[in-house]
């Protein structure tokens, strides 16, 4: 009977304890912007969408994420690029 109350115990706190796993999968976010999901990944493709309201897209993991203009005509496909929700850098550039 005691064993029983301890584990019924330990399973109401084990609840209410916070888990340490609280980041979102990678990839949730398929668009790229306003998530903290950290990205990162080779560049597959590069498109632009002219009538749309982000219209620089890069293609990591078969995903489609949104970038500023800037980091879009500096990457190449092949990089390894990564982004923090916030800003997007290249990790190391392709072997051309």
């Amino acid at each position: 009977m005691v064993k029983v109350l301890i584990v019924g115990v330990l399973l109401v706190v084990a609840q209410i304890i916070p888990s340490c796993g609280g980041a979102s999968a990678p990839g949730d976010d398929q668009t790229g912007t306003g998530s903290q999901t950290q990205v990162i990944g080779w560049v597959e493709e590069k498109r632009t969408y002219p009538f749309e309201a982000t219209p620089y897209v890069v293609v990591i993991n078969l995903h489609e994420y949104s970038v500023p203009y800037d980091f879009w005509r500096t990457v190449q496909i092949g990089d390894l690029v990564k982004s923090d929700g916030i800003t997007w850098t290249i990790v190391r550039r392709a072997r051309r």
